[in-house]
């Protein structure tokens, strides 16, 4: 064996070695990140322990939300195992930068009072559709953000179009929707109509959560009441997700007042 193959051999098995130890020492740096207040729950969900993160928001998330920011794309969000996965000194510094607690409050800057934040305990897609308006529509980030591709959601609109799905007659059913007061909601078959179709009440409330497709329906939410569970699909998930922020404020609202 020649003397420049052994050198060869050396020097490929010293990087080797100083990789696996560069790696090492950023592995400690996150975990003791992972150990400080502000990261001991996933920003997105609250769940306890978080193992992954989002190396250029400098989040850390729980793995069921690190999923879903992968669907997000990587010019919204690359994420990467704390345990499993190499980091690069740049990627380390982003979230030794910040924290969970500190990005939410840019993130989460615009959210509207009483806001009911989805939490580890909901609907994938619930999840979903609130980290989508969060990250990738900026639906939340603070009022002066001049930023043309931000989406702001209408949590002040109480009423609108949905389909809903029929008690006897089981198809879907396009009904307008509207809040009356912060007890009821009442479907009508068109905006103008005196006559209502029917409507639920939202004293003693179940269930308020997404669902997945139903009968070809997509974006559909489940109301579960005592006496009935009633379930209805919106056009778009941004829909979806404001009318069950709204329906567990008034259900919050009035539980309170008991």
């Amino acid at each position: 064996m020649s003397v420049a193959s052994i050198t060869s051999g050396v020097t490929s098995t010293s990087t080797a070695h100083n990789i696996r130890e560069f790696d090492n020492n950023n592995k400690e740096i996150l975990k003791r990140l992972l150990k400080l207040p502000e990261n001991e729950n996933c920003a997105d969900c609250g769940a306890l322990e978080p193992q992954w993160a989002s190396v250029n928001l400098g989040i850390f998330l729980c793995i069921v939300c690190a999923g879903i920011h992968r669907h997000l794309g990587v010019d919204v969000t690359r994420v990467k195992s704390v345990n499993l996965d190499s980091w690069k000194d740049s990627e380390v510094e982003t979230v030794k930068a910040t924290n969970n607690i500190k990005a939410n409050e840019y993130w989460e800057s615009y959210l509207p009072d009483n806001f009911q934040r989805p939490n580890y305990t909901d609907s994938i897609g619930l999840k979903e559709q609130w980290i989508k308006c969060k990250y990738a529509d900026k639906a939340f980030v603070p009022i002066d953000v001049n930023d043309p591709k931000i989406k702001r959601l209408n949590f002040n609109e109480r009423q609108g179009w949905v389909y809903k799905k029929g008690l006897v007659v089981k198809s879907w059913k396009k009904r307008w929707l509207k809040f009356v007061g912060d007890d009821h909601l009442y479907y009508f078959k068109n905006p103008s109509d005196k006559n209502s179709c029917g409507s639920i009440s939202l004293k003693d409330l179940g269930q308020i959560d997404s669902v997945s497709e139903v009968d070809g329906k997509s974006f559909c939410f489940i109301v579960s009441t005592p006496k009935r569970r009633y379930l209805i699909s919106c056009e778009n998930g941004a829909d979806m997700f404001v009318w069950i922020n709204n329906i567990r404020v008034a259900s919050a609202l009035l539980y309170a007042k008991k």
